[in-house]
């Protein structure tokens, strides 16, 4: 890669990471991102949700259409970020997120745009769509339509790890919310003609394994809210939990252990529970053999890239997409201790990953004269 394009794809990500956008609150990198793309010649849109798509047709009449997507939101803590740029990689200044996750792949896209454009290369058509919310429920890639994401192929650069290396896997996950009832009474005065559903909760949860379940399963309790004032025996709290599996009767399992768990409590200690459940989005499997992958192998063989096949515990906008059909694999970008303030790229990762998307392309196309010939 040329120092130019080192050096631009370095420059755009620092920018980027400077503009807030934690979730629900993209709207300033959004306007930042139309202009950088109409700077390219594009002509992007945006969508009812907020996301950014673009359609670019290139002078091939025939040949494989490419979608590539990363997202636009950051967790927090993600405002006011200072990137500071080391020897070998770009941090935070520790009192925040880096935002690497996903403002790295966001810059490759963008200098993927004026590299396609430098190096004269021949596609047929590509699209690429930045969503909003990713972090807190994949709700803009929930958002999109069928039309939207209808491609050959789709690569999502939203996953750690070095450059040239892929995910294939990754889990099924389902969120559920345990509202927990008891009866409020006066903690000093009558506390026997109380039932505690903090104390109901919290026996549930005591009886709930979490973390890692097994080799596919994992499980955790996330957000508990209950009680008013100190000296009031809460009538009513709040759990929050999620479990995640590649496994679906692995999943199920675990969901039932949990639903029965705060059933058993209650009923223990004669409060109440309702519960309500959530499918966020399926597995992804797509086989190691299949086409897309073939394509990310002549890729990084091309540039002499390690390429390995991952499987993931988390969830992106991947799981979304290949939901309706799309072959789909996350790319991995180089962004690592992703979700804390210790997050990091190295500039050989952030520098090589719009090469990487380059050769994408001319792998994609490659293949298919390749399957077309025999």
């Amino acid at each position: 890669m040329s120092v130019n394009s080192a050096k631009r794809v370095v420059d755009i990500f620092l920018a980027l990471v400077k503009i807030n956008s934690t979730s629900r609150n993209e709207a300033a990198v959004r306007v930042f991102l139309l202009k950088e793309l109409r700077r390219r010649g594009c002509q992007p849109s945006v969508d009812k949700k907020g996301n950014i798509q673009l359609t670019i047709s290139g002078a091939l009449a025939n040949g494989p259409v490419l979608l590539f997507n990363a997202h636009m939101d950051t967790v927090v803590p993600g405002n006011n970020i200072r990137p500071r740029v080391l020897q070998d990689r770009i941090v935070s200044d520790g009192t925040t997120v880096l935002g690497a996750d996903d403002k790295a792949g966001v810059a490759a896209l963008l200098e993927l745009l004026t590299l396609l454009k430098e190096k004269k290369v021949l596609f047929h058509k590509l699209k690429i769509i930045l969503t909003v919310e990713e972090e807190i429920g994949l709700h803009g890639a929930k958002a999109l339509r069928f039309q939207d994401v209808q491609a050959d192929y789709c690569f999502v650069l939203d996953s750690d790890g070095e450059v040239g290396s892929v995910v294939n896997k990754a889990p099924a996950q389902e969120t559920v919310e345990f509202r927990v009832r008891g009866r409020a009474a006066h903690a000093g005065l009558e506390p026997e003609a109380g039932i505690s559903a903090i104390k109901i909760a919290a026996a549930a949860i005591s009886r709930i394994k979490t973390g890692r379940i097994d080799s596919e399963t994992t499980a955790n309790i996330g957000i508990i809210k209950g009680g008013s004032a100190g000296n009031i025996v809460p009538d009513e709290t709040l759990v929050k939990a999620e479990a995640r599996s590649h496994s679906e009767p692995r999943l199920q399992k675990q969901l039932r252990s949990m639903r029965a768990a705060f059933q058993n409590a209650a009923q223990k200690f004669g409060g109440a529970v309702e519960i309500t459940s959530r499918r966020e989005y399926d597995p992804v499997r797509v086989p190691p053999d299949a086409p897309i992958i073939k394509i990310s192998k002549m890729a990084s063989r091309k540039m002499r890239l390690p390429h390995r096949v991952l499987t993931t515990g988390g969830g992106s906008d991947a799981s979304v997409i290949f939901g309706y059909g799309v072959p789909t694999i996350g790319l991995c970008i180089g962004m690592e201790r992703v979700h804390t303030r210790q997050e990091y790229i190295t500039l050989r990762n952030l520098t090589l990953l719009p090469k990487y998307l380059l050769e994408l392309i001319k792998a994609a196309h490659s293949y298919e004269r390749l399957a077309v010939s025999k």
